[in-house]
């Protein structure tokens, strides 16, 4: 009787055990310095912290069950507030929609004002572009740096997940951020590249003493620095000290309590393909450190407007794009937002005022490309492009083979021709261009999203 207790005894001890020493291994590697040419570190880690958490009870998945809810694991991660150290990060990746932070900072907003807030999160260094102006912050940008755009395939990397690159050489140049919502900030991860003609980067917050940070390295990778501010701070200014370029990809901000951190990137006129311009093991660094429960993908406008899209050439690009944000982060749930309706009047139509809109027919659907290029008169009437809802439904059907989350965007604005009764309300709830939203039409659409996410929600 004793010799029988033994052994499931022993096998207890031997798994605790095997469960201590991945801990430790896990624990004992590096976080910030991942080099481009070194990705079987971040495999190595990613295995092993995967490998434990397959050894620890899964005592929530009875409630939301992996197989019938493809939010379950975000769902597990909300259940864990209002934990004293709880943060839970939330991803959300997309084109001009997500760009102008009107749309994603409303999904910010409803998230944080629930769960609470841990912070503004990652944002790419500086304005790289004119029209950007985050939620939440105010920034400032001299006139003198550079900026890289990985959408613009003649540009080189390393890219992460904000999509851009800035730099400078010069002393006189600065980069302000200041918090505009009230709340301070406890640490900053500043994100930037290390080459051997790194100079020194100067960061100053608030009143407090500055701090000099080396970007001089014998080879290329990126690095990130934490900066923690004691008492916190809602200022931040960047400046190179004349000593080289620097090089920053990213600044991240988090506050030290429990809460939301909502991390949003868009970059205008992209695609789902713009993913691809990023590097990869940059990408699987950061998306290790952020460990986001839930992953936002809102592409699909520009693709709409692609008249020769291909149906199968587009499914695969959509598919591997989406396989590589599951790789990077497969802890995630993931949310497929299918574009909203957008609508196009030729430009070689002489009459632009007081235009109706109505849906391509079969005949026009079929020959679009040859009525364009004749200049036919039948298209002078605002239509959605016929691709647009193409890419809907290859969206719709990947997500449904993949067991990801689909949200179709169109219905809430009643389907084709929708933004163009938008663009009559007065307000307006979308602009002249019947392509993009005023910021009711992004709050109410936010909104609906919001609505859709926590629907199954029982916490």
């Amino acid at each position: 009787m004793v010799r029988y207790q033994l052994k499931p005894l022993f096998q207890i001890v031997r798994f605790i055990f095997g469960v201590f020493v991945l801990f430790s291994c896990t624990a004992s590697q590096p976080p910030t310095m991942i080099s481009e040419t070194e990705p079987r570190v971040v495999q190595k880690i990613r295995s092993q912290q995967a490998l434990l958490k397959t050894a620890l009870p899964k005592t929530a998945d009875a409630a939301y069950p992996i197989t019938l809810n493809p939010l379950a694991s975000f769902y597990r991660s909300l259940d864990r507030f209002p934990g004293p150290y709880t943060q839970v990060n939330i991803l959300h990746l997309g084109d001009s929609h997500t760009a102008g932070d009107q749309f994603s900072g409303r999904l910010r907003q409803l998230f944080q004002d629930r769960f609470g807030s841990a912070g503004r999160g990652m944002l790419p260094v500086g304005k790289p572009f004119p029209y950007f102006r985050p939620s939440n912050v105010s920034l400032w940008q001299s006139q003198g740096w550079q900026v890289s755009n990985s959408r613009k395939t003649s540009t080189k990397g390393p890219y992460g997940l904000s999509g851009f690159r800035i730099q400078s050489a010069d002393p006189k140049q600065a980069i302000r951020l200041k918090m505009t919502d009230g709340t301070r900030f406890d640490e900053i991860d500043i994100e930037f590249q290390r080459h051997p003609e790194g100079g020194t980067m100067v960061v100053e917050v608030d009143k407090q003493p500055f701090f000099e940070i080396r970007t001089e390295s014998s080879r290329d990778y990126v690095d990130r620095h934490r900066l923690t501010i004691p008492g916190g701070g809602s200022r931040v200014k960047i400046s190179p000290k004349g000593d080289g370029p620097i090089k920053l990809l990213s600044w991240t901000f988090r506050r030290n309590q429990f809460g939301i951190i909502y991390h949003s990137h868009g970059i205008v006129s992209a695609t789902i393909n713009v993913i691809n311009q990023w590097s990869r093991n940059v990408v699987s660094w950061e998306m290790e450190w952020l460990e986001p429960s839930l992953i936002i993908v809102a592409y699909g406008t520009n693709e709409g407007f692609h008249d020769d899209l291909n149906w199968d050439e587009y499914k695969q690009d959509f598919q591997a794009r989406l396989a590589l944000l599951h790789r990077s982060a497969p802890q995630a749930s993931i949310v497929v937002v299918g574009p909203p309706d957008a609508n196009r009047l030729p430009r070689y139509c002489q009459k632009r005022q007081e235009v109706d809109c109505e849906p391509l027919t079969p005949y026009e659907i079929e020959h679009y490309i040859a009525l364009r290029q004749e200049k036919n008169e039948q298209l002078c009437r605002w239509h959605p492009p016929p691709k647009l809802n193409v890419v809907r439904e290859i969206q719709r059907e990947v997500a449904a083979e993949a067991g990801y989350f689909f949200w179709d965007w169109s219905t809430v604005m009643g389907g084709a021709c929708g933004t163009h009764t938008w663009s009559q309300e007065k307000p307006r709830l979308a602009g002249k261009d019947h392509v993009h939203f005023s910021q009711r039409g992004y709050k109410l659409t936010a909104e609906a999203l919001f609505k859709a996410l926590m629907a199954d929600y029982s916490g």
